[in-house]
């Protein structure tokens, strides 16, 4: 007579997700934020001691502003790192869609609806991509993203042959330069917008409780009857959909479509959610560290760079910052993860 098999459950994703958080997992996660914005708050009075108008409202709006693009393509790699998994093609999502957007709009006013439709549809295009080999072929999710992100290399520098096409719509320009009531950037109010978006859907929807379950205890999540593929899959479409409106981003702040503008912004995606209390292992952290991650590297780079120092010690000291991060995070986090580890 046969042993009797096991039916692993159906997935749904409206299962009950595991139980919320206790007290002691709450209370590494505050205290993660708390060093991230302590971090930020720290560089914020370096740079007033450091530069001329350090501690002007309007220098500190306009330094943040700069960097919009960056705060937007950390969203989605923090989504992507909350699943349990990582992004490596943000960065050539990110040129992709300087490209697509300035061919588009092609220095039309009236073409930038439409360029701004299709450039977020094909970062999420590419997010199905890197969700699919990730969570239905079971590649690791550095190598399938890293795979993709060059193909998206290759893709782009085929069709411009390395050279940017298209032209940037003067109206586009508008959320780099413009001001809300005379003194807040544009480029800042998108971002807080797609951050609002992106959180509801991450700490108010059951997608979002099944994410963290998700990237928290993927067998379990799955023997509870979450749809675990289906949230990874949708991780990284969020990814790729925030790398697409952060590249129209640094396109709008520079003026012109570029093949390899972002390309750093791939590791820095990664710094500044590991800054702001996100764990490799997945299921840990939220939105709000990253955004204390990116004030940190915004900061940090512009207090080096007015006192002139080298762009190799600027390295460096990212380096040095992201290591003790890790460090700090690591040993926070263990109360989010329970003791097992002590």
């Amino acid at each position: 007579m046969s042993a009797p098999t096991v039916t692993p459950p159906a997935e749904n994703p409206e299962a009950t997700t595991p139980a919320a958080p206790t007290r002691l997992q709450a209370l590494g996660r505050h205290r993660s934020l708390g060093v991230s914005y302590g971090l930020a708050l720290l560089f914020v009075i370096a740079l007033g001691l450091t530069t001329k108008n350090g501690f002007s409202p309007e220098r500190i709006l306009n330094i943040v502003g700069q960097d919009a693009q960056l705060g937007m393509a950390v969203i989605g790699q923090a989504v992507v790192m909350l699943s349990g998994g990582l992004d490596l093609s943000i960065g050539p999502v990110m040129n992709l869609a300087s490209i697509v957007s300035a061919v588009i709009m092609d220095g039309s006013n009236g073409n930038i609806p439409l360029a701004v439709a299709v450039t977020i549809a094909a970062g999420g295009a590419v997010g199905v991509v890197n969700g699919l080999l990730v969570a239905k072929l079971r590649i690791a999710p550095l190598l399938a993203t890293l795979a993709v992100g060059t193909i998206l290399q290759g893709i782009y520098y085929v069709w411009t042959e390395g050279q940017p096409k298209g032209n940037v719509a003067p109206g586009f320009r508008a959320i780099a330069d413009d001001r809300i009531l005379g003194f807040l950037p544009v480029s800042i109010v998108v971002w807080v917008a797609l951050w609002s978006l992106v959180a509801f859907v991450l700490y108010r929807t059951t997608w979002g409780k099944g994410l963290y379950a998700t990237g928290a205890n993927p067998r379990a999540a799955w023997l509870s009857g979450i749809a675990t593929s289906r949230k990874v899959i949708g991780a990284y479409v969020i990814a790729g959909m925030c790398a697409a409106i952060a590249g129209m981003q640094l396109t709008a702040y520079s003026g012109a479509a570029s093949v390899n503008a972002a390309d750093s912004y791939t590791l820095t995606t990664v710094a500044a959610a590991v800054i702001g209390g996100v764990a490799f292992a997945g299921g840990i952290g939220g939105l709000a560290g990253p955004f204390a991650g990116v004030l940190v590297l915004v900061f940090l780079d512009t207090i080096l760079e007015t006192l002139g120092v080298p762009s190799a010690t600027q390295y460096i000291a990212q380096g040095l910052i992201l290591i003790i991060m890790m460090l700090v995070s690591r040993r926070l986090n263990r109360g989010a993860r329970g003791r097992d580890d002590a």
